[in-house]
């Protein structure tokens, strides 16, 4: 009798291994489901983060007219500030007396004198004028005169000539005749000369003594130029339309190197930042800037209207003590807006932060 097939049973680290593998496929197939579909490789899309790097700058906010300092004469004869005639802030026009000097009376009377002067010259031209023609007008009657008495005594000498020739005359009366025909021709010549003098012109077209006169009120005239520039120089007045900005003047004093005042056209302004040379690059015309300051209540802004093409040692030095201050920069200059000009027009030579903002794409 055959014996029945025996069936073994797995050794117990067969068991194991199937657990195992069992296992392992379990966590295959959770995972794989839990993945989502992946798109087609046309639709997949590569972008890159923008990154925003900013730019920043110190800055001073400055009228776009620039900052004028208003001078006055110097030297001993100067003379000192009498009246002052505007304040800080004062708005003024081209030509406003700001201030007068104590040289004013003498300076007022002298132009008064020099302005005499000139009209005593241009009465005496007038006076010469009519003198001139008054004797060229003489003149030519006694040359015409003179010329009619030597006319008529050479005819009675040569009448008496051809009656002493018939025997009736006597040689010796024909003397006096002559003598008579000869001063005749004396005076003629002579009143013919002093004729011909009056009429002499100069290059200008003037008779010679008009020209003398004409000199003479010439040389009146400079010297009333004269005068009343030095009249000039007893007022201090307003170069431009503006703003008086600081009064440096005082009564009784005279002006000094700093002048008498600063003046400036604040209706625009702008802000002159410097940007480290390193940064320049990120800084174009026409770009926007946000200009900040603890002194404003909000952000400016000013567009970028000049870039400097000049590297220089940094001028306006930030307050923070760890701050570079060897710096190498460039001068930029932004035109502020409409409301920022009117922000700051009472704030020239305020200290401002300049922002810059430029978006970059990192390297791939």
């Amino acid at each position: 009798m055959t014996d029945p097939v025996k069936t073994e049973r797995p050794k117990s680290g067969s068991w194991i291994a199937l657990g195992l593998l069992g296992a392992a496929a379990v966590a295959t197939g959770v995972i794989y489901l839990n993945l989502p579909a992946a798109k087609p490789q046309s639709e997949t899309e590569v972008t890159l983060p923008v990154v925003e790097n900013r730019v920043k700058a110190l800055g001073q906010v400055l009228p776009v007219s620039n900052l004028l300092t208003i001078a006055g004469p110097t030297g001993q004869d100067a003379g000192r500030i009498a009246t002052i005639k505007v304040v800080d802030g004062q708005e003024v026009k081209a030509g406003d007396v700001l201030a007068v000097l104590d040289t004013e009376p003498v300076s007022r009377a002298l132009l008064a004198q020099a302005e005499a002067n000139v009209e005593v010259q241009r009465a005496a031209l007038a006076a010469k004028s009519a003198d001139l023609d008054s004797s060229e007008r003489q003149l030519a009657a006694q040359v015409d005169q003179q010329d009619v008495a030597l006319q008529k005594a050479e005819l009675e000498l040569d009448n008496k000539t051809k009656l002493k020739n018939s025997g009736l005359y006597q040689d010796t009366a024909l003397s006096d005749l002559r003598l008579n025909v000869e001063a005749a021709k004396y005076n003629l010549k002579n009143t013919q000369i002093q004729l011909d003098r009056t009429r002499m012109r100069s290059k200008d077209g003037l008779r010679l003594d008009e020209a003398s006169a004409q000199a003479q009120l010439k040389a009146a005239v400079a010297a009333l130029e004269n005068s009343e520039a030095d009249y000039a120089k007893s007022f201090i007045r307003a170069p431009i339309n503006g703003r008086i900005l600081a009064v440096f003047g005082k009564a009784g004093e005279q002006i000094g190197n700093d002048g008498f005042a600063e003046i400036a056209d604040t209706s625009v302004m702008e802000v002159r930042a410097e940007v480290y040379e390193s940064d320049i690059a990120k800084v174009a015309i026409d770009q926007i800037a946000a200009v900040t300051s603890r002194a404003l209540p909000s952000t400016l802004t000013g567009q970028v209207t000049r870039i400097g093409v000049r590297i220089s040692d940094q001028s306006i030095l930030s307050t923070d003590p760890a701050a570079v201050v060897d710096a190498r920069v460039v001068e930029v200059w932004l035109r502020l807006d409409e409301a920022s000009s009117a922000a700051t027009k009472n704030l020239s030579g305020l200290q401002v932060v300049a922002t810059f903002n430029t978006l970059e794409k990192p390297d791939a």
